[in-house]
């Protein structure tokens, strides 16, 4: 790697609001730098131990079996990563950065096997056998898995505003950059997609709420530390 063109880079990026420099020279700056980093296959990574820029990749994942329908958090947990993703009756495709990718896979499986956990585990509740006396158990079911996912996505939602705060000034516009990359590389895979509507909520109420607050538990930054290989995976604060 050619140490100038990184001493460069980082010279590019230093010229922030906060440096002195006016909002046009940062913006100028940043153009320029991500340029760099582009024509000479450099990554954030190179710079300071975190890759912004990559080659995109789509990977498949098989989507766990269960009955119910799941979807309630694909779009939110790819959107979190700065994924696009599409899917069958039998895998989930997530693309985007390799490592990006990599944990939405990862935290695909993560949450949709805890939630048929927490389901299984509520079967077996006192509650839940009262409400089967005058509820269908499937509508039971099915409403604590949309109340236990929901609370998920606005798990998801919030960690995405504290992602977007916390990434710093010199590399906004890089990030800016990355998406839109992703979303024009996406595009021109020219996929026939169906976007599914989602249907209201229906079903018992309390099995919903019983869902919602099992769905507090669950922590995607406790996920993270937990996992085998969290050396190499982070959320990217």
């Amino acid at each position: 790697m050619n140490d100038k063109i990184k001493d460069k880079i980082k010279a590019l990026l230093s010229k922030t609001t906060d440096n002195g420099a006016t909002k046009e020279e940062m913006e100028s700056a940043l153009r320029k730098a991500n340029q760099l980093m582009t024509n000479f296959f450099i990554s954030e990574h190179d710079l300071q131990d975190s890759a912004i820029i990559n080659k995109c990749v789509s990977e498949q994942f098989e989507l766990t079996k269960s009955g119910f329908d799941l979807s309630l958090f694909y779009a939110d947990l790819a959107n979190l990563f700065d994924c696009e993703h599409y899917y069958n009756s039998k895998r989930i495709t997530f693309f985007g950065h390799e490592q990006d990718v990599s944990l939405c896979g990862y935290f695909y499986n993560l949450i949709s096997k805890t939630c048929l956990k927490e389901k299984d585990v509520y079967l077996r509740t006192e509650k839940y056998i009262q409400l089967k006396k005058h509820y269908h158990g499937r509508t039971l079911s099915s409403s604590f898995i949309k109340g236990f996912l929901i609370e998920v996505v606005c798990n998801i939602k919030e960690l995405y505003k504290e992602k977007e705060k916390n990434i710093p000034e010199a590399y906004g516009l890089i990030v800016v950059e990355k998406k839109q990359n992703i979303k024009s590389e996406f595009k021109n895979l020219d996929l026939k997609i169906h976007h599914q509507k989602q249907n209201p909520l229906k079903g018992e109420r309390q099995a919903f709420e019983d869902g919602l607050e099992k769905g507090k538990e669950i922590s995607l930054v406790q996920g993270i530390e937990n996992c085998k290989e969290a050396n190499l995976l982070s959320i990217g604060f």
